[in-house]
């Protein structure tokens, strides 16, 4: 997702062993984000950013994809279909399983029945090691810190304006409320330190699975707990088997979701929007696609917005 686009810059620049870190520095600020009650401030955020980081976010997801299907054979583009079309068909016979799970499943299948050499997860997994707690670089001192600060800063903002978007788009679809945006920041944070302290990377809501979640018949919080606790059991138990799951099967899952993320609404009324609004959706996704740091595209997006409504004198 999100953050993860902003940690490949972190283990380019560092090395893997800093992820952590830089996870761990990202959740002590979105504690302290949390205390500083940044929720309230969501309000603050107009819609042509919103829907600048959403649309800017579904680009990315999917062109980081393009990558595993480079100098791939024609076995590989038909079990990209494949795995795209069960993804979007299967939930007209069924919506009580996942249907990217059967496309793995099923893609899967296929590519070992009819042996057409697809890579797998194995060419690219690293093993699992196990989990060790306090993982300290044995490097790491003040300057790396203060090196690792931006892309905390970054992996902080990001992740709580996506998990809060995501929030505020839970809020309509499940219609229970307004959900405590503070709090969901503050336990996002502590979520990270956690994950950070294991060596483990940063974490945040994603727009395109929470409502695939909420729309698939999801009504609380103990639906992500069991997505987490799920994926851990297929990691330490099933490791073996995972590792056979083709890539382009994943692949066509993360299809599905940056189009799940992409806004199309922002586009197709896009008539009805004024021109404005349009312009600065615009910018935020130009800035995001040229940085490849969201967080810069929602600053930019918001001062534009401020300095546009100071110009006009709009209260």
């Amino acid at each position: 997702g999100s953050v993860a686009l902003i940690l490949v810059g972190v283990v380019k620049n560092y090395g893997l062993e800093y992820a952590g870190v830089a996870t761990l520095m990202a959740g002590m600020l979105q504690i302290l984000l949390g205390y500083l009650k940044i929720g309230n401030l969501l309000k603050f955020i107009p819609q042509s950013v919103m829907y600048g980081f959403v649309n800017a976010l579904g680009i990315l997801l999917l062109t980081e994809q393009f990558k595993f299907l480079e100098n791939q054979n024609l076995g590989v583009f038909i079990l990209l279909a494949v795995g795209i079309l069960i993804i979007y068909l299967f939930p007209l016979i069924t919506k009580k399983i996942p249907s990217n799970l059967i496309c793995i499943l099923a893609v899967s299948a296929i590519a070992l029945i009819f042996d057409m050499h697809a890579p797998n997860l194995g060419s690219i997994e690293q093993g699992v090691s196990g989990f060790h707690f306090i993982i300290i670089p044995k490097n790491l001192d003040f300057k790396m810190v203060l090196g690792l600060l931006p892309y905390a800063l970054s992996l902080a903002l990001v992740g709580t304006i996506e998990s809060l978007l995501t929030a505020k788009t839970l809020d309509v679809i499940l219609k229970d409320g307004v959900s405590d945006k503070n709090k969901e920041t503050k336990a996002q944070g502590l979520g990270n330190v956690i994950s950070g302290l294991l060596g483990g990377m940063t974490g945040c809501a994603l727009v395109g699975q929470s409502i695939i979640n909420a729309k698939s018949g999801a009504k609380t919080r103990l639906s992500t707990f069991f997505a987490g606790f799920s994926l851990m059991v297929l990691i330490l138990v099933f490791n073996e088997y995972v590792v056979k799951i083709p890539i382009v099967a994943v692949v066509a899952v993360m299809v599905m979701i940056s189009f799940t993320t992409f806004n199309f609404q922002s586009i197709m009324n896009i008539k009805k929007i004024k021109l404005y609004d349009t312009l600065n959706m615009l910018l935020v996704v130009a800035v995001v696609l040229y940085t490849h740091n969201l967080a810069i595209g929602v600053v930019v997006g918001v001062l534009v917005n401020a300095l546009w409504i100071k110009s006009k004198g709009i209260a």
